[in-house]
């Protein structure tokens, strides 16, 4: 008798690298950029673990839907990526980098695999903590998204985009310069300003993409010019590979370094003006649809619930901006607000001006919103707590405190599996399920 044995992958990929993780896989959630999760809350979550990382944390943390989540931190010394067991918050690994940008958060594949921003260029670590290879770009990357199983999407904060191949880390197009040819003597040259979205950072937000088409859009300030601008681009795998610039508009009421957010059915992209009023335009050709009044200015992109409704994000003080930066310590008002415009109406659904939000907005599956908000302790450490708010009327349906939290909040998360993840500024991470 003869007995003839194999082993096939579950999946239809078999030993090929896939898409980016059906989890929080990057900056704001994925590569539209909309704080979607692939989970809800389910009844009232509790503390499940926390753990301090030892160094200030400036991005959220994302999570790959297989047990992990990945946490960047800023550091002189020591380890400044980390591998996190979901469950018990055990770390499984920890490497040294040079990481840098004003949101550092890795990006990771269906396979738990990491693509992580870092000075001068992308690096790939492999899931078991391996470091695979090393890309440079000409700037600091602020966005880093899988167009598929085999591209890697990679924008600079000075307006370089490239695609490079996923499995090699070689390119898969030429550069195409955003925001004009900028030659600066230093890689990171006006990147603490990214954050904020001033002139010094010529392409601050990660950009929104929509993989089924590879059609990228992003915010760019050409030096120069008089007003920053949205700008559409798209990437054609040929022979060859390239990427072509579609169209351009003139954002007026300025920009701010928060993402752009592409709609549910890719046919508007948002954009948070610097004169705190949120605008849409169609995708088609850049034409501006509606605009709306929110009465703040935040530093996070808003969320987008699945029925369409944008929930506005909050206000932060983690955004390093350079040894001269003067801003206020004080985040200031920060209200939750929630617009929607489904015939082109843009109208105020609710909003929550008795809260303080700190970061992020999640977008729960089935429509309600997570929000990280001041809460409790003392005037001089005030703490933070999480809600969960209805998504149709803002009401609050749970909330927990986050123990022993003050000061600013980094990120907030939820993975595929129900565990909602919310990372201080100070290097702590707390998971709730």
């Amino acid at each position: 008798m003869t007995l003839v044995t194999g082993c096939a992958s579950h999946t239809e990929s078999g030993d090929a690298r896939l898409g980016q993780a059906d989890s929080w896989s990057s900056v704001a959630g994925g590569p539209t950029n909309s704080g979607r999760a692939h989970s809800s809350v389910q009844d009232s979550p509790e503390l499940r673990w926390s753990r301090p990382l030892g160094a200030p944390a400036s991005g959220t943390a994302s999570s790959d839907g297989l047990g992990t989540f990945f946490q960047a931190t800023v550091s002189d010394r020591g380890c400044n990526l980390f591998s996190l067991d979901a469950e018990d918050g055990r770390k499984r690994w920890c490497l040294r980098l040079p990481t840098d940008g004003p949101r550092i958060t890795a990006t990771v594949d269906g396979r738990g695999s990491l693509f992580v921003p870092m000075y001068g260029g992308v690096g790939a670590i492999a899931s078991e903590g391996e470091n695979r290879w090393f890309a440079e770009t000409s700037g600091i990357p602020t966005t880093i998204t899988l167009l598929d199983n085999q591209h890697l999407l990679t924008i600079s904060h000075l307006g370089i985009a490239r695609v490079i191949n996923s499995h090699t880390g070689l390119d898969s197009s030429p550069e195409l310069p955003l925001a004009g040819e900028i030659a600066p003597s230093d890689v990171g040259y006006g990147s603490p300003w990214c954050g904020a979205g001033e002139r010094g950072c010529p392409a601050p937000g990660p950009a929104a993409v929509d993989t089924d088409t590879g059609t990228i859009y992003l915010t760019a300030w050409t030096p120069g010019a008089t007003a920053p601008q949205l700008v559409a681009v798209r990437f054609t795998d040929d022979d060859t590979g390239h990427l072509d610039e579609l169209w351009r508009v003139d954002l007026d009421g300025g920009r701010l370094g928060v993402p752009v957010v592409l709609s549910n059915d890719r046919d508007e992209v948002y954009v948070h003006a610097a004169d705190g009023t949120l605008h849409a335009y169609s995708t088609a050709d850049g034409t501006e649809r509606w605009a709306a009044p929110i009465d703040y200015i935040p530093d996070t992109p808003p969320a987008l619930l699945p029925d369409g409704t944008l929930v506005t994000g909050g206000r932060t003080t983690t955004v390093w901006r350079g040894t001269d930066d003067d801003h206020d310590d004080d985040a200031g008002p920060s209200p939750v607000v929630a617009v929607h415009a489904p015939d082109g109406d843009p109208v105020e659904r609710w909003r929550r001006d008795d809260l303080q939000q700190l970061t992020n907005p999640v977008a729960t599956e089935d429509g309600d919103v997570l929000v990280a908000v001041r809460s409790g302790g003392t005037a001089d450490e005030p703490g933070i707590a999480v809600l969960l708010l209805d998504g149709e009327d803002g009401s609050t349906l749970h909330e927990f405190e986050v123990p022993a939290a003050s000061g600013p909040v980094s990120g907030l998360s939820m993975d595929s599996d129900d565990r909602v993840a919310l990372s201080t500024a100070a290097g702590a991470v707390y998971v709730f399920g």
